[in-house]
């Protein structure tokens, strides 16, 4: 199934015109996507999508295999190391400007703090975030960070992690 997608891909792109390959390429450039994996949770499956635009990064999860009916941290870690059952290789929260944790919307917060992720019955999620950006290169800053799934909920306020407890599921933000 890959390999079709990829020809069809390439057929369509090489169709294109160069105005329509100039649009599709720079969309390409502007996303950067991390594949989530869990080493306790063998059913965890999904991904998560950045695209940078301009003002903001969008932030797309569809994740499935989670605990049902809950309401999980979820954050950028400052090293892209997914290794152990506890991903504390990630690190801490990635900060790189040094202020307090907080909401994804909020003035005063990690540049990796993305909220929660709410799980509905079946233990999917699905959520955007608008994350406003602090600098313009913010988008390069998180390429090679972790994404990390916590157990529990962050309170949005509790210093510096948001007491969001342990790390469940961990995924690398590539090109």
């Amino acid at each position: 199934m890959r390999i079709s997608s990829l020809l069809l891909l390439l057929l369509v792109f090489s169709c294109s015109s160069p105005e329509e390959k100039k649009v599709t390429q720079s969309k390409m450039a502007n996303s950067v996507m991390a594949h989530m994996h869990s080493s306790t949770m063998q059913s965890l499956e999904g991904s998560v999508m950045f695209e940078d635009l301009g003002e903001e990064i969008k932030v797309t999860a569809d994740i499935k295999g989670l605990k049902p009916n809950s309401k999980l941290g979820f954050h950028i870690h400052e090293q892209g190391i997914c290794e152990g059952d506890d991903y504390k290789s990630a690190g801490g929260h990635f900060n790189p400007y040094h202020k307090m944790h907080g909401r994804p919307d909020g003035q005063e917060r990690h540049l990796g703090d993305m909220g929660n992720l709410e799980t509905n019955t079946n233990g999917e999620a699905k959520k955007v975030i608008l994350l406003p950006k602090s600098n313009d290169n913010d988008m390069e800053l998180i390429v090679g960070k972790a994404i990390i799934i916590h157990a529990g909920t962050d309170d949005l306020k509790t210093q510096p992690t948001g007491d969001a407890g342990g790390r469940i599921a961990c995924g690398l933000i590539q090109r």
